[in-house]
């Protein structure tokens, strides 16, 4: 970054916090570049390309021979900002076609929606354009797993607005007081691994990524049986090679995918799927209809999440986490397991 685009980012937000501080108030003029060059210490040029920036953003517009005046702003409507991934339908379509379908039913809100995904290699971005736009807005739900704040950024937006989260809670917005509706993890866990043990799993491999292990730990310590429990390797392509080399007679994934792609690895070691290994996924996501093999998955109940984070807004309880507990959806994959089956060492 050269010293002169350092500068004009300087003046811009300088300028934008006088704007929004009502230093500069709406309908009046701005100072001439002359003089704010000079109370910037710096170029008319410089001055300039800042004010076109803020002329972008649509707050400023330039007036032949007048100079630039602050815009007067529209009245504000009852506008709800979602921020979510639109691009993976497997795993967040009915995060946000449940969350569209509840604003539908109050006719006097609209949506407005921001793929997060655009936003994940820069979140600074993010930041600037929700400080810009935030009062705009009635709330703004996001994704827990997907935004990349900082608690001081989620701070200062609580004060803009109302915000709410789903999904999954992360310390960053948490402790900013953010409220929202998150997945039970531990309980997820549980009940999966305490299926498989009931099934008459007794060497288990778990690929559960970075989530905390407690749920499926406390799920061997309460069945009373003598069950081992692997925790695959977090990388993929790691994991896939225990699926190829281990021994085990269940599998369980924190994804309805890598188990799918699981049953095809164990079906060319020559085991029976379903039958001869018990697997089961997460999330109940499309993959676990699969054709051949109908996937057992932990399902998080992203609708009753989904109404439960809309609910605090529309009644105005803002405050607090609440957690939905995930439920099993039992499928061929492991109700066809068979407790006489070879042996797999």
């Amino acid at each position: 970054m050269d010293k002169t685009e350092s500068n004009q980012k300087r003046i811009y937000r300088s300028l934008l916090k006088n704007i929004r501080n009502k230093v500069y108030p709406e309908g009046e003029f701005l100072p001439s570049l002359r003089t704010l060059a000079k109370v910037y210490f710096s170029t008319p040029g410089t001055v300039r390309q800042a004010l076109i920036k803020l002329q972008d953003d649509g707050l400023i517009t330039a007036h032949q021979g007048l100079g630039y005046r602050v815009n007067i702003p529209e009245p504000r409507s009852k506008k709800i900002l979602i921020l979510e991934q639109t691009k993976r339908p497997h795993l967040y379509g009915n995060f946000l076609s449940e969350l569209c379908a509840c604003i539908q039913e109050h006719p006097e809100y609209s949506i407005t929606l921001e793929d997060s995904l655009h936003y994940k290699a820069e979140p600074e971005k993010m930041y600037e354009r929700l400080l810009l736009y935030a009062d705009q807005y009635e709330a703004i739900f996001f994704d827990g797993e997907d935004v990349l704040l900082s608690h001081e950024a989620f701070s200062e937006l609580k004060k803009r607005t109302k915000i709410f989260y789903y999904f999954n809670a992360k310390f960053r917005f948490v402790s900013a007081g953010i409220p929202g509706v998150s997945t039970d993890w531990n309980h997820g866990l549980y009940i999966g691994i305490r299926h498989l043990i009931d099934c008459g799993c007794r060497r288990i491999l778990a690929h559960i990524g970075t989530v905390q292990r407690d749920g499926a730990l406390a799920a061997v310590r309460d069945s009373g049986k003598d069950v081992e429990l692997i925790f695959a390797e977090n990388r993929i392509q790691d994991f896939y090679k225990q699926v190829k080399a281990e021994s085990f007679d269940g599998l369980f994934c924190l994804q309805d995918r890598l188990a799918v792609e699981s049953i095809a690895i164990l079906r060319k070691r020559g085991f029976k799927i379903p039958g001869d290994i018990a697997v089961m996924g997460y999330y109940n996501t499309p993959w676990s209809s699969h054709p051949e093999c109908p996937l057992t998955s932990v399902c998080i109940n992203e609708k009753e999440m989904i109404r439960k984070t809309f609910d605090m807004f529309i009644k105005n309880e803002g405050t607090g986490q609440v957690f939905v507990l995930p439920s099993l959806v039992i499928r061929s994959s492991t109700s066809n397991f068979l407790k006489n089956r070879k042996d797999i060492s």
